[in-house]
């Protein structure tokens, strides 16, 4: 199993949760339609049948499904796959994210974690864009 960090805290992991998976913005809505729960395996494999095989590597994607399994708690999850791709970006090392975000006063890891969403894992890190 890969490592990890997720570092999602406060009114950021409030607001992030309610976004996406309807917490408190529509809290009498009832999930209808068929329901399919994914393992890793068929999370890989929706963004192949996307085309998005490329978009994070293996490693990547098994730190977003663990964590989006981890923010989820149990609530219905939509699978967007061209959603996340345009969330999310992969970065080998913080380096990359510096470069990227350059002139945004993101200076050291903490500061990027006080911005956004940083998912850690063995080989890189995932940030949610902004």
């Amino acid at each position: 199993m890969n490592n990890y960090n997720v570092q999602l805290t406060g009114a950021a992991k409030s607001d992030y949760i309610a976004q996406r998976f309807n917490n408190n913005s529509q809290p009498d809505v009832e999930v209808t339609g068929i329901v399919q729960r994914l393992d890793l395996y068929s999370f890989r494999r929706a963004f192949v049948d996307y085309n998005r095989a490329s978009q994070f590597s293996y490693e990547a994607l098994t730190a977003l499904y663990e964590w989006l399994e981890e923010i989820a708690d149990g609530t219905a999850y939509e699978l967007d796959v061209i959603a996340l791709c345009c969330e999310f970006t992969e970065y080998s090392d913080f380096g990359e994210v510096y470069d990227a975000y350059s002139g945004t006063g993101i200076e050291t890891l903490a500061d990027l974690r006080d911005h956004t969403t940083v998912i850690e894992f063995d080989g890189g890190l995932i940030i949610q864009d902004f």
